[in-house]
């Protein structure tokens, strides 16, 4: 369907709402940090620090993103799925680690750490690339106005905002509920299976080309 008369706001807060709801790395390591109650806000604000520079490269240089060749992108794939298969180890080697949650503070993580941390996990995530630079550079091309592209972008940046805030300060919530330190390793091993799932459905769909 062509979006040459669709309202460009609208447009990016779907796409910014489908990205909400996607289960990755990113948004898995957001919700750990509330429950841990570590760095939430300035894990948050890392986070969406990278989308928004994503998102407007997506902007700055849509077209020749979207047109990248096809066999490029199938590298990028095989790439992008053994980055997953890896993310999905972590959480269950996070979870095994006998005493591992509880006796280690994330207040006393430097900020330093913290960023190697954080960026570490958004930069080698695949999916960042794909729902945040990809997705929107080849829908922006579909605009025909200048402007709708430009409501596009904002309406991005803005979702962008109120995922990253949101899913740490629903960490914190759920650790506020909870009130059991052992949860963080449940909500470990969920983790772990959530990735393995979006690993395995990766493959399939790369095996089926």
């Amino acid at each position: 369907m062509s979006l040459v008369d669709a309202n460009g706001f609208q447009v990016g807060l779907a796409l910014g709402m489908a990205s909400m709801a996607s289960v990755g790395p990113n948004n898995l390591m957001m919700i750990r940090e509330g429950l841990l109650r570590g760095r939430a806000i300035f894990v948050a604000s890392l986070v969406w620090g990278t989308y928004v520079a994503l998102i407007s490269a997506s902007y700055l240089l849509g077209g020749s993103i979207a047109g990248l060749d096809p066999a490029v992108r199938t590298a990028l794939s095989w790439l992008g799925l053994a980055a997953v298969a890896w993310f999905a180890l972590q959480p269950f080697r996070a979870a095994s680690a006998a005493g591992g949650v509880e006796q280690r503070s994330a207040h006393a993580e430097s900020g330093r750490s913290c960023l190697a941390r954080v960026m570490g996990v958004v930069w080698m995530n695949p999916l960042t690339y794909v729902e945040l630079l990809l997705v929107p550079a080849a829908l922006g091309q579909s605009f025909a106005a200048g402007r709708a592209r430009l409501e596009f972008v904002m309406a991005l940046i803005l979702m962008a905002a109120l995922a990253c805030y949101g899913y740490t300060l629903g960490g914190g919530l759920m650790a506020w509920l909870l009130r059991n330190r052992a949860n963080l390793r449940i909500f470990d091993l969920i983790s772990g299976v959530i990735l393995t799932a979006v690993a395995v459905t990766m493959a399939a769909g790369l095996v089926s080309r």
